[in-house]
């Protein structure tokens, strides 16, 4: 449907005709009467939809947007639904800057340590780590490397722990504070 700003004005109605004749209606003619009436009526029911799609469009808007009462004035609806767009938008932009994080921080770590029985690969995206460590089994080697992380207060969001043909395989993805510390750990590691 148009928009009311669309909508022609109907001829008996508008100003330019009320201003000539000072009347609405002076004409002598019955059939210009009726005409104007139909006219008239018409507009009436245009009108009377314009306002009937509006509240739907409202009450569709009421029932979307989140903590609106069902009490609420238009304003309210309107001040509201501007508000969650903006919430949106900026959730939106940081999600969208994680992402793009997270494609330039993933980094990998070379293991830079002369002993061959051990090697830690590290991925890091923002304060998320993935720590690969392979080694020779040894008694007690992974609460050791446990003990590593809880002493830089890095928090294990998962850990698995398998051996296959003689080597111990431990993965970690840990929540990390900044990047030294994932550096920090690292370096402990390789020297256990």
């Amino acid at each position: 449907m148009a928009p009311l700003s669309q909508i022609p004005p109907s001829s008996s109605l508008h100003p330019s005709n009320i201003a000539e004749t000072g009347n609405i209606y002076t004409t002598t003619s019955r059939k210009r009467v009726k005409k104007m009436d139909h006219t008239n009526c018409e507009s009436l029911n245009v009108e009377r939809e314009r306002r009937s799609k509006m509240t739907q469009m409202f009450t569709q808007l009421q029932t979307t947007v989140p903590g609106v009462l069902p009490q609420a004035t238009r304003e309210v609806i309107i001040n509201e639904t501007i508000k969650y767009i903006k919430e949106l938008e900026m959730k939106m932009q940081k999600l969208e800057e994680l992402k793009e994080s997270m494609k330039e921080g993933s980094i990998l770590l070379a293991c830079g340590n002369n002993n061959m029985n051990c090697s830690v690969t590290v991925s890091v995206s923002a304060n998320v780590a993935f720590f690969g460590i392979q080694s020779l089994p040894r008694s007690g080697l992974v609460s050791v490397i446990m003990k590593v992380f809880c002493k830089h207060r890095a928090e294990i969001l998962a850990a698995n722990v398998s051996v296959n043909n003689g080597k111990l395989i431990l993965a970690i993805t840990a929540m990390v504070q900044n990047g030294g510390v994932v550096e920090n750990i690292r370096r402990q590691i390789l020297s256990l």
